[in-house]
């Protein structure tokens, strides 16, 4: 039976894939150039004349026992560029860039399977992110393009981020640096998910269209494959009608289905799903209840200036401690001569001033536009398709790029002398004036005594920093007093005044300011009032 099996084996050979990890240290350059620190006693390896042999990993002057320590210490030593380790020999292994080691290059720590524990992800990661390092490292990690796949990211996304451990270490990370993309199971993704779900059996409207280059019924052929799947069941009360699964919001249960599913079917849908979501998120934000986490000022462009400063100084157990609240003028426009000199830089034919076709109150929308660095040297595959960074008076540079397309169904290119009156009427206006006002003549919240700073190039920010944790007691009975506990919601504020002040803080509302500053001045040892112009 043995030279049986193994007489198949050799016929199968060719068909067969190579061993993942010999494969990966034969195209790395060999176990001459890669430090190998596993829990195998051998290798399949190429010879010179290109055979393949199994050879022992123990050397003759290292024992196995201690063979990955030498490993380790020959890639510290920069005698390997390559280090290649499993989670079976990982314990008490360091990898990171130290001072000490005469390898202080840059660690690009590739995992190739992300674990599902996510102490076990943290302990993966800090075998090359630990103390004492000249470089922190770069992460990059493998997930497959399957829809259903997606979970694995999603589970230990969200445990990292109850550890705090990666994904919200540093909030000004961009999305592709962090794993907070890939953590959809959160309110906004249940929501999400309880939106597509209903869509799909036809309960409510969609919040966004199925795809248009779908053939066929998209919703028909999704519920029937979500039958199938087991998250489209018969209803108890009514026998023969479906109907939803009790726990059809559940996004664990939801990604774990969808692997039964065709798989152009499950993209497809998975895809439906993260538009939908995208939507939620989007009106969220433009409601004012998307949750920020910390929010960023003066990293992005935007003008921090200090106008006011209040500080209060209390006496504790140790000695004193200042609290201050700080009054700040946050400017995000971009005015006329800076616009002049933006474009002076710009060379596309595309490129330039635009304004609206529209016109609202007897006024035109002026933007530039400016061709976006995709960061790859790859075209579009057509003009239309370039994609656009639109800068406009009151807010500056917009997070969302638009075509050329989109741009043209809107605006209409033109020289500069045109847009400079539409350009500089709203930046001058919109010192004071929010876009409703601007644009309809009025504001339903102006008109009901409420301020608005929609659309505002200059806003204003209060933050209380310094000894909180003191007077947190006080600052959150003025916040419940004014704003009511059911809307209570705390903003932790990190900027950069545009004189390198730096400040940490928790922002308060503006009706909240007088009523703060009276609680904190009643038991404060002294009060100091300084004004900036």
């Amino acid at each position: 039976m043995k030279e049986d099996l193994l007489t198949k084996i050799e016929r199968l050979g060719d068909k067969l894939p190579p061993n993942t990890l010999d494969q990966l240290i034969d195209e790395l350059g060999g176990p001459e150039n890669v430090a190998e620190m596993t829990g195998r006693k051998g290798r399949v390896v190429q010879t010179e004349d290109g055979g393949i042999q199994y050879e022992s990993r123990s050397e003759q002057d290292v024992p196995l026992e201690t063979l990955n320590l030498t490993e380790k210490q020959r890639f510290m030593d920069g005698e390997k560029d390559v280090a290649i380790i499993s989670e079976a020999a990982s314990s008490g292994i360091s990898l990171q860039s130290d001072r000490r080691a005469k390898n202080q290059r840059r660690r690009v720590h590739i995992t190739l399977e992300l674990p599902w524990s996510a102490d076990r992800a943290i302990q993966q990661f800090g075998r090359t992110h630990r103390s004492n390092q000249v470089n922190a490292p770069e992460y990059i990690f493998l997930i497959s393009d399957l829809a259903g796949e997606r979970r694995f990211a999603s589970i230990v996304a969200k445990r990292l981020e109850s550890l705090g451990a990666l994904t919200h270490g540093d909030r000004r990370a961009t999305e592709t640096r962090d794993l907070s993309q890939f953590n959809i199971d959160n309110k906004y993704g249940r929501s999400a998910l309880e939106a597509t779900m209903k869509a799909v059996m036809g309960y409510e409207a969609p919040v966004v269209p199925p795809p248009k280059d779908y053939k066929g019924d998209f919703f028909k052929d999704v519920a029937a494959a979500l039958v199938g799947v087991g998250l489209i069941v018969n209803s108890e009360s009514m026998p023969g009608v479906l109907s939803l699964d009790k726990d059809y919001n559940n996004m664990s249960k939801f990604l774990n289905r969808i692997l039964g599913m065709p798989v152009e079917l499950q993209n497809r849908l998975f895809r439906y799903f993260t538009d939908t979501l995208s939507a939620i998120i989007i009106q969220a934000k433009r409601s004012g209840r998307f949750d920020l986490g910390i929010l960023d000022l003066g990293a992005g462009g935007e003008v921090v200036k200090r106008v006011r400063t209040v500080t209060f100084l209390r006496k504790h157990a140790t000695g004193t401690a200042p609290t201050e609240l700080h009054t700040v003028h946050v400017e995000r426009g971009m005015s006329w001569p800076e616009a002049l000199e933006k474009l002076s830089e710009l060379a596309g034919d595309s490129e330039g001033f635009y304004v609206s076709h529209q016109v609202r109150n007897g006024k035109h929308t002026a933007i530039l536009a400016v061709e976006a660095d995709t960061g790859t040297k790859k075209k579009a595959e057509s003009k239309k398709e370039q994609m656009f960074s639109v800068y406009r008076p009151n807010t500056g540079l917009q997070f969302r790029q638009e075509s050329l397309a989109e741009l043209e169904k809107k605006y209409k290119k033109v020289e500069s002398g045109d847009a400079e009156k539409p350009w500089t009427e709203q930046y001058d206006s919109s010192v004071n004036t929010c876009s409703h006002a601007y644009w309809r003549g009025n504001c339903r919240m102006v008109n009901l005594g409420q301020d608005c700073e929609i659309g505002l190039r200059r806003r204003t920010y209060n933050v209380v920093s310094g000894s909180v944790l003191s007077v947190w007691s006080r600052v959150e009975g003025v916040l419940a007093s004014k704003n009511g506990t059911h809307n209570n919601k705390m903003q932790v504020i990190r900027l950069r005044t545009k004189d390198d002040m730096k400040i940490v803080g928790t922002l308060i509302p503006k009706n909240c300011v007088d009523a703060l500053i009276e609680a904190l001045s009643s038991d404060a040892e002294k009060v100091d009032e300084q004004k900036f112009t």
